[in-house]
């Protein structure tokens, strides 16, 4: 049986958006619980932009009903073959609404959010593999758009207004929305992004600026993506991979071809990639300019 760790339950609370869902148990087991009863969900701390303090400070969970209405017996645990007290009767399966209130541990603001839990099997399936999954439906305040202020300044305003877009579609889950946004600011943008990775200070510039010169001839970008591969400087490939060539990559295949489940996913993980790309060329560009001004006062004797 595995079970999502504290750490991972902070991160779904506090950085995934509305209707996100995620696994909380692999192979449900009923003597232990694990997200099947309320109390599971009880004194959990995150982390979260305080409404008060508008400072990332420390909430803990606390189920937002009577304590007694929630409490266990030794028969919930012992009896690991009856159905569990939160299971529906009829359907023999977890369909658990639960309202919890974070509160700040350092003003005791409050904020609120809806989880329910349920299973993918009924109780008599269980020895095929019972998982409970976790499904954020509520939040108050909302969810909180914030454009990265480095890929807000990075971007023309046509594709910053698609990147917004893409995080108004990713803060409601709507897969495909977010994706399609994304594709199409990949596809504006890689470019400019290869014109910007030549002008940094690394060995391989130069083989970039003239695969760029070719491009403009032939306008084969793959070819173009394929020189990049080679000589992409270090600083964007010390992750393992090449991530100019997945952000490329996504352009291929019909975005219908994929379930908005996956369409959701990739989505998030190009908004990370591209942030992470953006974000280095950025401080590159910006090291480079220091040293620039710092050689040119020595020459100039300060």
């Amino acid at each position: 049986m595995e079970i999502i760790t504290d750490s991972e339950f902070a991160d779904f609370l506090s950085k995934r958006p509305l209707f996100s869902k995620t696994k909380a148990v692999s192979d449900f087991e009923k003597r232990d619980y694990n997200y099947s009863h309320p109390l599971d969900f009880n004194d959990k701390p995150f982390k979260f932009k305080c409404p008060n303090e508008k400072e990332t400070q420390t909430f803990r969970t606390v189920v937002m009903v009577q304590h007694s209405l929630y409490s266990r017996t030794i028969n919930d645990v012992i009896n690991a073959d009856e159905l569990p007290k939160y299971f529906d009767e009829k359907s023999k399966s977890l369909n658990l609404t639960i309202h919890l209130s974070g509160s700040c541990q350092s003003c005791d603001a409050s904020i609120d959010f809806l989880v329910n839990a349920y299973s993918d099997k009924s109780w008599d399936e269980r020895d095929n593999g019972l998982n409970i999954f976790i499904q954020k439906i509520g939040q108050f305040p909302p969810y909180e758009i914030s454009p990265d202020k480095t890929v807000e300044k990075y971007l023309v305003k046509e594709d910053y207004d698609h990147y917004k877009k893409a995080l108004v579609n990713l803060s409601v889950s709507y897969g495909i929305g977010a994706y399609a946004y994304f594709r199409r600011i990949i596809e504006n943008e890689i470019k400019r992004i290869i014109e910007d990775i030549s002008t940094m200070d690394f060995d391989g510039a130069e083989k970039i600026k003239e695969a760029l010169e070719s491009f403009e001839l032939d306008h084969q970008m793959a070819n173009l993506i394929d020189v990049v591969n080679k000589y992409l400087p270090k600083s964007l490939t010390e992750l393992g991979d090449n991530p100019i060539r997945l952000l490329y990559k996504q352009l291929s295949g019909g975005i219908h071809s994929f379930s908005d489940e996956e369409c959701l996913q990739k989505a998030e993980m190009i908004d990370i990639i591209l942030t992470y790309v953006i974000k280095k060329i950025n401080e590159e560009k910006y090291q480079i300019a220091n040293v620039k001004e710092a050689m040119k006062k020595l020459r100039n004797g300060c």
